[in-house]
C-alpha cells in the first residue's frame, strides 16, 4: 500500500498564507495485529490447501444435480467425510425409512446440500489439525466434543438444524487452534501465563497477541465465507448470547471445558458441571437428565468417529474423559474397553460394501422410487468409485442428435479437468472411448488386451494408466457408456482390477440400462385415470392464479424431473409451484405403477 505524506498545517502569522504545506514524513498505515497474524497464516505452505477445500465446500450452494456432484467429489475424497455423511443420514433425526443407507450420494440427497456442507466443513477442519502436535490433538478433541455436545443439545431443544449447531461447536475455538498451530511459542507463553501466573485467557491473549482468540477465528471464518452463526458462536458467552444458536455454542463449549479440563482431577468435574448449568439456565432449558444424556451421547459419538478412523493413540485419553464424565453425572455407563484393531478395509468388508451399494442403486433405478435419472447416474458412479475402487468415473450419454458422446457427470480426483475432454464425435475420429462403446461389449485395458498405439497416445495425453468402457445399450440402441480409470500418478496405477471387480462395474452399468429403460416406458405410459379438468369457463381464474394444466402438460413436466431436472428449475420455467409439481410426479408414478401391474 502506498504511504501517504503527513503535512504540517501552517500556523497563522508564522508561515505565508499561500505557502504549500510541508511534508515532514511518510507513515505506512499500521496493519492491525489480527490482520498481521492472518496474513502470516495465509502465506504458509499448507493453510491455502485447507482454505481451498473449505471454500469449495461452502460454495456448493444448491441441492441441484451439479451442486450435488461437486459436493460428492468433496465428500468422497475423504474417507472420514464419507463415513460421517452416511452415519448422519442413518441417525434417528434424519432417517425416513427402516432401511440403512450405505451410499454417500444417497445420504446427501436425503440430508440436503446445506447439511452436508456443514458436516464436511467440520470434518475438514478436524482432519487438517488433529494429526499434528500434541497440543493440537488436545484442542481438536475438545473441538469435536464441543461440536457433538452442540448437536445433541440442539436435538434435545428441538432445533431444526442440529448440524449447524455441530458446525458452530467445531469452529468455536478456531482462533486458539490457529495460534497453537502457527505460533507455537506464543501459544506456550499464553498457557504459562494462565497456569503459572493465574491470568485469564482473555488477559493472557491480550498481553501476548494484542487480541482475543475469537478475533482471529472470526477473521478467518469470514475469509472462508462461513455462516454468520459461526462467528456469533465464537464470541458468545452465557450472559451475552444474542440468539439460541449462539447460546447453544457457548453452553456446549463451557460444558466441554467443565468436564474435560478436570480430567486429571475428575472428582472436581461435578461441581464445574453444576456451575455451567446454572450460568446458562436462562437460555438453555434442559433438565439434569437431559444434560446427562447429551454428555453420554456426545462422548460416544466422538469415540465412534475415532474408532472408525482407527486412531489407536487416543484410547487412554478416552478412558480419562469417560472417568471425568462419570464423576460429573454419576452412574452413567460408558464403554471404555479396548477397541478392536480392525483393518480399514478387509476383503469381506469390500464385498459387503459392493453388495450394499448395488442394492441401493437397484432400488433407485426402479421408476416407482421417484428418483431422477441424474441421481441414479450419480449413485452408479459412486458405486464404481468406492466399490472398484477407481480414481475417476464418468457417465457419457449421446446428445439429442446422437452425433456426439458427451460426459454427463463424473466423480473422482481431478475430474473437473478431465470432463472437458469427454466430448467425442460418434465416428471414426471419436477415439478409443467411442470405438469401445460402438463394440457394445465391456472393455478394460490392459486386462483384456494391451493398448494399441492410438489408445496408448490418448491415455498418455490424459495421464491415464488403465481404463475401462462399459457400453449402455437400451433396447438395442447405444445410449452411452460408463467410463472408469486409474491415473498414472494414482496409488493404484500399477494394480489391475480382478475379474470380480470388472463384473461388479458391468453389473452397475446394466442397472443404469434398466433405469433408463424404465423411465422410457414411463414416458409412454398414460395415467390410468386422467385428471379431469374443470372447464375454464366454469370458474374464472383469479388474477395471478396458476393456469389450468392439461394431463399431457402435467406428464411433460414430470418427465423433465425424471430426466434429471430439478423441481426448482422446472418450476421457474413453467411457473408452476414446486409443491404442485412434486404432487403431479407422485400421481404419475402411482398411475404408471398401477398400469404395469
Amino acid at each position: 500500500m502506498r504511504a501517504r505524506p503527513v503535512y504540517v498545517v501552517p500556523i497563522l502569522g508564522v508561515m505565508p498564507a499561500n505557502a504549500p504545506p510541508l511534508p515532514i514524513e511518510s507513515v505506512e498505515p499500521e496493519e492491525s495485529p489480527v490482520r498481521a497474524r492472518m496474513s502470516r497464516i495465509l502465506d504458509g505452505s499448507d493453510f491455502p490447501a485447507l482454505s481451498k477445500q473449505i471454500i469449495e465446500t461452502i460454495s456448493a450452494l444448491d441441492d441441484n444435480a451439479s451442486s450435488l456432484q461437486r459436493l460428492a467429489n468433496v465428500v468422497l475424497r475423504e474417507y472420514s467425510l464419507t463415513l460421517s455423511v452416511v452415519r448422519t443420514a442413518n441417525s434417528m433425526h434424519y432417517r425416513r425409512s427402516g432401511r440403512a443407507i450405505q451410499s454417500a450420494t444417497h445420504a446427501m440427497m436425503m440430508l440436503g446440500a446445506k447439511t452436508v456442507r456443514q458436516l464436511a466443513s467440520s470434518l475438514l477442519l478436524f482432519e487438517n489439525f488433529h494429526r499434528r502436535s500434541p497440543a493440537l490433538k488436545e484442542l481438536m478433541v475438545q473441538s469435536l466434543l464441543t461440536a457433538n455436545h452442540a448437536r445433541e443439545v440442539a436435538n434435545s431443544l428441538g432445533m431444526e438444524e442440529p448440524e449447524e449447531a455441530h458446525l458452530c461447536g467445531m469452529f468455536r475455538n478456531l482462533g486458539e487452534v490457529l495460534i497453537a498451530c502457527h505460533f507455537g511459542e506464543d501459544y506456550a507463553r499464553i498457557q504459562t501465563m494462565m497456569h503459572d501466573e493465574g491470568k485469564s485467557e482473555m488477559g493472557a491473549t491480550k498481553v501476548v497477541l494484542g487480541f482475543p482468540y475469537a478475533d482471529l477465528g472470526a477473521e478467518v471464518s469470514r475469509h472462508w465465507g462461513m455462516p454468520d452463526a459461526v462467528v456469533q458462536g465464537m464470541r458468545a458467552r452465557a450472559s451475552t448470547s444474542a440468539s439460541l444458536s449462539a447460546a447453544v455454542t457457548a453452553f456446549s463449549h463451557d460444558l466441554t471445558v467443565a468436564l474435560y479440563s478436570q480430567e486429571h482431577a475428575p472428582d472436581a468435574a461435578g461441581g464445574a458441571l453444576e456451575a455451567v448449568i446454572e450460568q446458562h439456565s436462562a437460555k438453555i432449558k434442559l433438565s439434569r437428565e437431559q444434560v446427562r444424556d447429551v454428555i453420554v451421547s456426545a462422548l460416544n459419538e466422538t469415540r465412534e468417529l475415532f474408532s472408525s478412523l482407527h486412531i489407536p493413540s487416543d484410547r487412554q485419553r478416552f478412558k480419562r474423559l469417560s472417568e471425568a464424565a462419570r464423576y460429573a453425572i454419576g452412574a452413567a455407563a460408558f464403554e471404555t474397553g479396548e477397541w478392536a484393531a480392525v483393518p480399514a478395509s478387509s476383503e469381506d468388508d469390500a464385498v459387503q460394501l459392493r453388495d450394499r451399494l448395488r442394492q441401493e442403486l437397484e432400488s433407485a433405478a426402479d421408476a416407482s422410487s421417484g428418483t431422477a435419472l441424474g441421481a441414479v447416474l450419480l449413485l452408479a458412479l459412486e458405486g464404481a468409485l468406492r466399490g472398484g475402487p477407481f480414481d475417476r468415473v464418468i457417465v457419457c450419454l449421446l446428445d439429442t442428435d446422437h452425433g456426439r458422446l458427451v460426459a454427463r457427470s463424473g466423480l473422482g480426483d481431478g475430474i473437473d479437468s478431465l470432463l472437458p475432454h469427454f466430448d467425442f464425435p460418434m465416428n471414426i475420429r471419436g477415439g478409443p472411448v467411442v470405438t469401445a462403446t460402438q463394440q457394445r461389449t465391456p472393455l478394460y485395458l490392459p486386462n483384456d488386451r494391451s493398448m494399441n498405439a492410438s489408445e496408448a497416445r490418448w491415455a498418455g495425453a490424459l495421464r491415464v494408466a488403465q481404463f475401462g468402457v462399459f457400453p449402455i445399450v437400451v433396447a438395442g440402441k447405444i445410449m452411452g457408456c460408463m467410463y472408469v480409470d486409474r491415473a498414472m500418478d494414482g496409488e493404484m496405477a500399477a494394480i489391475t482390477p480382478d475379474r470380480a471387480t470388472l463384473r461388479y462395474v458391468h453389473a452397475l452399468s446394466n442397472i443404469v440400462v434398466t433405469a433408463i429403460a424404465a423411465r422410457r416406458r414411463l414416458s409412454t405410459a398414460a395415467p390410468v385415470e386422467p385428471v379431469r379438468e374443470t372447464p375454464k369457463s366454469a370458474v374464472p381464474a383469479a388474477p395471478g392464479a396458476e393456469p389450468t394444466r392439461s394431463g399431457a402438460d402435467r406428464v411433460a413436466l414430470v418427465l423433465q424431473l425424471l430426466q434429471g431436472a430439478s423441481s426448482e428449475s422446472v418450476s421457474a420455467e413453467s411457473g408452476v409451484p414446486v409443491a404442485q409439481i412434486e404432487a403431479w410426479r407422485a400421481e404419475v408414478l402411482a398411475a404408471a405403477a398401477a398400469r404395469l401391474q
